[in-house]
C-alpha cells in the first residue's frame, strides 16, 4: 500500500483532526496570530494530515502565542518544543503541524502552494471558518509582500 493510501485511511480512522486543528486555529486567534489557515493536507503529504499557517507581529508576540498554545493543550506537567528558524516556527504536533511566520516571510514560501489539491480554512476571530479557493490565495496575501522572491528582498 503507498504513502497516500496510507494517509487517506489513517483520516477515515481519525475525523477528529480536523476538528483539533481548527481547535488549534480558535487558540492562535485568541493570541492575535493574524491570518490563521488551516490547510487539510489528509491523504497529500506524508508528515501531516493538517498543515496550521499563521502569522505573529515579531518575535516576542510569537513566544506569548506558543506559550499560551502550550498552556491550553499540553497536559500539566508536559509541554512542546518548537523549532525555530530565524523567520519562522515550526510545531509538531503529529497529525497536525503548526507553522508561524515573522512578518514577510509567509509570502517567500508559500507552503500551502506545496499542496494544490488540499482544502484550505481561512479561520476568523469568532471561530467561523471559510473555505479558499486556490484562484484567491496570492489575492489575501498583503500587496506589499507579494513579489518579494522577485525582488531578492527577502531570501528563502
Amino acid at each position: 500500500m503507498g504513502l497516500t493510501t496510507d494517509r487517506k485511511v489513517r483520516k477515515e480512522e481519525r475525523p477528529e483532526t480536523l476538528a483539533r486543528a481548527m481547535r488549534i486555529a480558535e487558540i492562535l486567534l485568541e493570541k492575535k496570530i493574524g491570518d490563521v489557515w488551516v490547510v487539510d493536507v489528509a491523504g497529500l503529504c506524508g508528515y501531516a494530515d493538517c498543515l496550521i499557517l499563521g502569522d505573529a507581529e515579531n518575535e516576542r508576540h510569537m513566544q506569548a502565542a506558543l506559550e499560551g498554545l502550550d498552556m491550553a493543550i499540553s497536559p500539566p506537567g508536559t509541554g512542546f518544543s518548537p523549532e525555530r528558524g530565524g523567520r519562522w516556527t515550526l510545531l509538531d504536533l503529529g497529525d497536525v503541524v503548526i507553522d508561524l511566520f515573522l512578518p514577510g516571510t509567509r509570502e517567500v514560501y508559500r507552503l500551502e502552494d506545496l499542496y494544490s489539491e488540499a482544502t484550505i480554512y481561512a479561520v476568523d476571530p469568532s471561530g467561523k471558518s471559510r473555505r479558499i479557493l486556490p484562484e484567491e490565495r496570492l489575492s489575501l496575501y498583503p500587496g506589499k509582500n507579494r513579489d518579494m522572491r522577485e525582488t531578492g528582498s527577502l531570501s528563502p
